[in-house]
């Protein structure tokens, strides 16, 4: 969501979390998200009817999926808010996120049985529970979107501040990520946003087929290293904890379509499941299904 705002928009939001009390924030961002729900000329509040719709199974209609899109919006805001609130106080951060024994066990299974290929959901607060991992030594390189914009460029400073090695999207990232995984080192990148240029293959997603990457299956299978889907969602107590599939080994020894299909739709069953179960959560500002037509 961040990617929609300016780069000097994200440093003034950064300011006013740190000023703005959480009551206060609340209030604001519910109120926010109630004028962009009724927007008909919202990019954002369109993916989020959309989105909401398809995660629903096409169950939420009228005023049912409107009060969705309006959480669902809710929700997107109070993710930025929590997280610039806390940003650049490691103190506070720690403190936001819950440092279980699944936490523990996360960092010891990449230093014991990486490399892995590690793909991020949008789903809870995913850069906040990742400046936290790498604070406690998860470190990596990550691939993000190509030519990135002031915000993303911005985004993409603060992961670096946590221990990260953020490279766009490129053939020479490309190239180096798959020397890592050569060298027995892990790369994470994302497996929910849609792509401005689909694949020729694309994996159904709650039910429907959808432009997502298959970039992290490529690379899995290139270096035959299994795919882990992670996230960091938030708890009824307001924390974020770090939730995260099994290793997902990739079948085939040639990249067909078919082989393609299956191992990207074996990634997502979790991060479908954690969507089902918390679809108020998923911070996704895009149409992930842009085929889809929403009822009225």
């Amino acid at each position: 969501m961040s990617g929609l705002i300016g780069r000097t928009g994200m440093r003034v939001a950064v300011a006013a979390a740190r000023t703005i009390p959480g009551p206060l924030a609340t209030r604001t961002v519910s109120f926010a998200a109630e004028r962009l729900a009724r927007s008909r000329t919202s990019a954002l509040a369109h993916a989020a009817r959309v989105n909401q719709y398809v995660v629903s199974g096409g169950t939420l209609t009228g005023e049912a999926l409107e009060a969705a899109v309006r959480e669902n919006l809710r929700q997107m805001a109070l993710f930025l808010y929590e997280f610039y609130r806390v940003l650049g106080d490691a103190e506070a951060e720690d403190a936001a996120v819950v440092r279980d024994d699944a936490f523990h066990a996360f960092i010891e299974r990449e230093r014991t049985q990486g490399p892995f290929v590690y793909v991020g959901v949008h789903h809870g607060n995913f850069d906040l529970v990742g400046r936290v991992l790498g604070r406690a030594g998860w470190h990596m390189q990550t691939l993000s979107v190509p030519d990135p914009s002031g915000s993303y460029q911005w985004q993409n400073e603060v992961r670096e501040e946590a221990g990260f090695e953020v490279a766009p999207i490129s053939v020479a990232s490309l190239k180096e990520a798959a020397r890592r995984l050569q060298a027995g080192r892990s790369v994470l990148t994302g497996a929910d946003r849609p792509m401005p240029e689909p694949d020729k293959v694309e994996p159904n997603f709650f039910g429907h087929p959808a432009p997502l990457p298959l970039l992290h299956v490529r690379l899995a299978m290139r270096a035959g290293v299994p795919v882990v889907a992670m996230t960091g969602r938030r708890t009824p107590e307001g924390l974020y904890r770090l939730v995260s599939s099994e290793p997902v080994p990739m079948i085939g020894g040639r990249p067909t379509p078919d082989v393609l299909r299956a191992n990207a739709e074996a990634v997502l069953v979790e991060p479908e499941r954690w969507i089902a179960e918390t679809p108020e959560q998923w911070s996704m500002p895009h149409v992930v299904w842009p085929g889809v037509h929403v009822p009225g």
